[in-house]
């Protein structure tokens, strides 16, 4: 089975990042998958297959949360065609080769939160699936784009999933 994040840019642009075992996601140069931007925590949230074929995603006590379809999430399961937005980042998980196509519209819409993010409140949701402003990256973060990268070190006794 083959996992794949794929961070989707506002004029549709994708770069695809595989997922073969647990990955941190943060802004410290040591994450595996780095998003170098002052809206995404030291170290964010982790990745990791799960065993029913998608992949799990933890928040690791972000300031300003981990999302899933919108809904802020603790932890939870994604599946193919699932996004995940970060900070600025939005994300989709593909399985095996799918989904073949992502519309940034469309991505734009479903990652999107629906209320507000956890930063500035007095206290986060308790495993709730409540979200806050989203975006796709713009031309603004055009150089997030460039810098945002997976440690591509999978050596042979590394575990894989």
């Amino acid at each position: 089975m083959t996992l794949e994040l794929v961070l989707v840019t506002a004029d549709g642009e994708q770069r695809s990042f595989p997922v073969s075992r647990a990955r941190i996601i943060g802004r410290e140069e040591d994450c595996d998958m780095r998003i170098p931007v002052a809206e995404v925590s030291r170290e964010h949230c982790r990745v990791e297959p799960s065993a029913t074929g998608g992949l799990t995603v933890e928040d690791l006590g972000s300031s300003n949360g981990t999302y899933i379809n919108g809904m802020l999430v603790e932890e939870a399961e994604m599946t193919s065609g699932d996004v995940l937005k970060i900070g600025p980042a939005i994300l989709v998980l593909r399985v095996d080769g799918e989904p073949v196509g992502i519309d940034a519209q469309e991505v734009i819409e479903r990652g999107t939160p629906k209320t507000p993010s956890p930063a500035g409140q007095g206290q986060q949701p308790q495993a709730s699936k409540q979200v806050g402003q989203g975006s796709l990256i713009d031309e603004e973060d055009e150089d997030l784009f460039s810098d945002f990268d997976f440690e591509d070190d999978d050596d042979d006794d590394a575990p894989k999933l």
